[in-house]
């Protein structure tokens, strides 16, 4: 007996070691349930036991190594934070739902707040919610589904959520504000692990999300645009702008409210883009205002954020720019003619988009982001539209463009294409293919312009380019406008310091070399007009059309006529049968 002394001893001093050094701490997590676009609340527990650095979890069906990975850099990360060798502990933790299968990083801040409160014996809060990854020095990164795991916080009874940091303007921050207003549950932003304690532990209440739509602009010492133009016409454009922001505050004001913080920043952005107009920066404030548009819309349309009624807002959409025809060039109309038909590109292009996001979207934040798709693409149509009414109103001689005019287009979209792909790439291999080859090098222009790098030049270096663009595009309308919009931004790079300074002047030089292209554009488009004494050629757009509604028509044709074969043939039938009976009645 006295042999077993020691070892009954020693196993006593381990089964207290171990009682006192255990600790279990839970915690509420959401999860996206893949494919069906809503969420699950889950709960997270953590069995803390003295060990050497074993991380597992246990409780789904299936567990992703991404998942295992994001909660071994938790513990990591967790005792590191609070001075302890990880490999002292055997960090065990456990997911309620059995019948997930669980992957993806999304719970990396949950498995750290669990193991730094099971490493410091203390208890988190219960109600509250968190999703974001986790980094090995405690940043919490972005994370996808906020609007479906918000409905399961708000189902299961949480106050609030803690998500990861993001920038303001981004489709992330409009997301976490569509998910608190929508389901009345704060989304909190950290940063970091240690923005983050305060709350899991109850130390700190949340504050609401508030979202800014509002752009920092040194609007009031702007002045006023300096550019003068050449064969624009100005009225027809301020009428564009006039159109763009009386579309724009429609959609704000049909903001429900509970969108109504954002409704009074559009607003408040809209009577400054006003001020913009006003002083003659046309283009720009209609820019501005189609930006505020395109969040507007997305807010509004609220109760389309199902699979189901998203489609039906696309296909509604998509027959509207359907709808629209580019009127017959003439030499007064064809910078509006063109300016519209090159957005009727874009939002054909970007619709097909949405639709493909839409058709395979796995939660209601992709959803939202295909709504927010089709704004930019309904915004385009919009102005398209607008642009031919003033297209068609503005008289002139018909032009015909000369073959002389493909080749040039040709040159163009083949230094496009040498870029990759992208929406103004895209746009010009189309116009080109319909033939369309004055769109084709509107197109070409954009894509030079904006989908390439900025050279790696000094600030002073762009100021100089900049100035020396504009020079160079005061001839035309658009050519002149873009002009003045880079010299917008030129002038707030001299208002700006630090990186505000560097990237409006980045955006000034970039405005410029699109003015300066459109300029060559609008030059070799003019050269190459041949005045015709009617409208030129149906386009291919219109021949579409035509051929639609001959097929239509077609197809009602044979429908008639089958019918007319049937009703012959019952009415055969009948007096097959009805005189025979005439007869036998007779003879009776």
């Amino acid at each position: 007996m006295s042999d077993l002394k020691p070892a009954v001893l020693l196993a006593t001093l381990l089964m207290l070691f171990f009682s006192v050094n255990a600790y279990v701490t839970t915690i509420h997590a959401p999860a996206v349930i893949e494919g069906q676009n809503a969420g699950t609340l889950t709960q997270f527990t953590l069995n803390l036991t003295p060990g050497n650095g074993v991380v597992q979890i246990k409780g789904p069906a299936v567990v992703d190594q991404n998942t295992l990975a994001s909660a071994q850099t938790a513990a990591a990360y967790a005792a590191s934070f609070l001075g302890l060798q990880e490999k002292n502990y055997n960090f065990n933790y456990t997911i309620s739902d059995s019948s997930l299968n669980v992957s993806g990083p999304s719970g990396g801040l949950a498995f750290t707040l669990l193991a730094i409160a099971g490493l410091e014996h203390r208890q988190l809060a219960q109600n509250f919610t968190v999703t974001g990854t986790i980094s090995p020095n405690g940043t919490v990164g972005l994370i996808g589904g906020i609007i479906d795991k918000s409905n399961a916080a708000r189902g299961g009874g949480m106050r609030f959520i803690l998500v990861p940091y993001t920038s303001n303007g981004t489709i992330e921050s409009l997301l976490y504000y569509i998910s608190q207003q929508i389901n009345n549950i704060p989304a909190v932003e950290v940063a970091n692990v240690s923005q983050a304690l305060p709350y899991a532990f109850g130390e700190k209440s949340p504050v609401p999300l508030t979202i800014n739509m509002t752009q920092t602009f040194n609007l009031g010492a702007i002045g006023n645009a300096n550019v003068s133009c050449t064969g624009c016409n100005i009225s027809a454009f301020g009428q564009l702008a006039n159109y763009t922001f009386n579309v724009t505050m429609s959609e704000v004001n049909s903001l429900p409210s509970n969108f109504s913080s954002a409704k009074q920043q559009f607003a408040a952005n809209l009577n400054n883009y006003k001020g913009l107009e006003a002083d003659g920066f046309l283009y720009t404030s209609a820019d501005f205002e189609f930006l505020n548009f395109i969040n507007a819309f997305t807010l509004a349309n609220y109760r389309n954020y199902t699979v189901a009624n998203a489609t039906n807002l696309l296909d509604n959409i998509s027959s509207y720019c359907d709808s629209l025809v580019m009127p017959p060039l003439t030499t007064q109309n064809y910078e509006f003619a063109i300016g519209g038909r090159i957005r009727q590109y874009w939002a054909n292009i970007t619709l097909a988009n949405a639709d493909q996001q839409l058709a395979s979207e796995q939660t209601t934040d992709g959803i939202i982001e295909s709504v927010y798709t089709a704004a930019s693409a309904l915004g385009w149509c919009k102005a398209s539209s607008e642009l031919y009414s003033l297209a068609s109103s503005m008289g002139g001689s018909y032009v015909d463009v000369s073959p002389s005019l493909r080749s040039a287009a040709a040159a163009a979209v083949n230094k496009a294409q040498s870029l990759g792909s992208g929406l103004y790439v895209d746009t010009a291999v189309r116009a080109y293919n319909d033939g369309d080859y004055p769109v084709a090098l509107y197109a070409a222009a954009y894509a030079n312009a904006f989908e390439k790098p900025t050279p790696n030049y000094s600030t002073s270096q762009l100021y100089s380019k900049t100035l020396s663009n504009i020079a160079n595009s005061t001839n035309g309308t658009w050519p002149s406008q873009f002009a003045i919009q880079s010299e917008f931004y030129f002038r707030q790079s001299l208002l700006s310091n630090g990186t505000n300074r560097t990237s409006y002047a980045d955006q000034a030089y970039t405005t410029s070399l699109l003015a300066s292209m459109l300029a060559g554009a609008d030059a070799q488009i003019n050269s190459s007009f041949m005045i015709s004494s009617q409208p030129a050629a149906v386009s291919q757009q219109l021949t579409d059309q035509i051929s639609s509604i001959e097929q239509s028509v077609s197809q009602i044709y044979v429908l008639l006529l089958v019918n007319a074969v049937l009703l012959f043939v019952v009415l055969v039938v009948l007096l097959a049968h009805i005189l025979p009976s005439k007869r036998r009645s007779r003879h009776r």
